[in-house]
């Protein structure tokens, strides 16, 4: 009886041993044999660990704050597409900055569209906003004026235009954007008119008289003011609002002298304009 339990003793250690206790007792009770084994986690082998591939780090992006953002501000329609009828919506955020612009109402597609759109009174620098322009038929001609703090400069030929447009698609004309402001000192030259085009624009009061070339049509150089003072349709202390009209070019304007205002004779090739009501 004593053999056999040894036997059973030692076969019980080794299967002890076997799964890697440290240590262990054994005794021999009423029952029969008792075995006590006490595991160490250090003793136990350990499972392998499952090494995780890393993964690839998402593209993100590299400039903090809002820059990325503010980017838009220098987009123009270039950047966008080059298709007549196209129309592009862009995002304008916050406490944006000014770029170059050349147009009045119709914008060279190398303009910012951003700056163009606080041009036509859209949106402010200060709070951005949302806007859409749609591509449109390049011009001969160019305006440029300043417009809501926004210097725009004249340009002649481009092979393609902007606009903007409303949420209906309709194409947002200046006078539905607070009308076209000028100083005496301007020229129809400056609208960017093309022949048989007309625009209504508004001269402030306390005028000074500038030289006037023709008697309607006038040249194209001549201020639009002192020209319609000339004409009759207003007063340099009063000023007001006037329609004026591109005609073709002319070799010949007469002189005269009309309400005050006397108006040279040019004998030469030259831009021509009206007045219309």
């Amino acid at each position: 009886m004593k053999t056999c339990a040894l036997r059973v003793m030692s076969i019980l250690l080794l299967i002890g041993l076997f799964i890697g206790c440290t240590s262990g007792g054994f005794e021999i009770g009423p029952g029969g044999p008792n075995l006590h084994l006490e595991f160490s986690k250090e003793a136990s082998q350990d499972e392998p660990e499952m090494v995780e591939e890393e993964e690839e780090a998402s593209p993100t992006q590299t400039v903090k704050g809002e820059r990325p953002s503010l980017a838009a501000w220098d987009q123009n329609p270039e950047a966008f597409t080059h298709i007549i009828g196209d129309r592009v919506t862009l995002e304008l955020p916050p406490n944006g900055f000014e770029g170059s612009i050349w147009g009045l109402g119709e914008y060279t597609t190398d303009s910012s569209i951003g700056t163009a759109a606080v041009h036509m009174g859209l949106i402010t620098f200060q709070k951005g906003g949302a806007v859409t322009i749609e591509i449109t038929d390049g011009r001969t001609h160019y305006g440029g004026l300043l417009r809501n703090g926004v210097v725009s400069s004249s340009y002649e030929s481009w092979p393609l235009s902007f606009v903007f447009v409303d949420e209906q698609g309709r194409h947002i004309t200046l006078e539905a954007t607070g009308g076209v402001s000028i100083e005496w000192s301007t020229s129809i030259r400056e609208l960017g008119l093309e022949t048989a085009e007309r625009m209504k624009v508004t001269l402030p009061a306390g005028g000074i008289e500038k030289e006037v070339w023709g008697s309607d049509p006038y040249t194209g150089d001549t201020p639009i003011g002192s020209a319609a003072v000339h004409k009759g349709l207003l007063t340099f202390a009063g000023g007001g609002t006037v329609t004026v009209e591109m005609l073709p070019m002319r070799s010949f304007f007469g002189g005269s002298e009309r309400n005050g205002i006397a108006s040279q004779e040019y004998d030469a090739p030259n831009d021509a304009f009206t007045f219309v009501r």
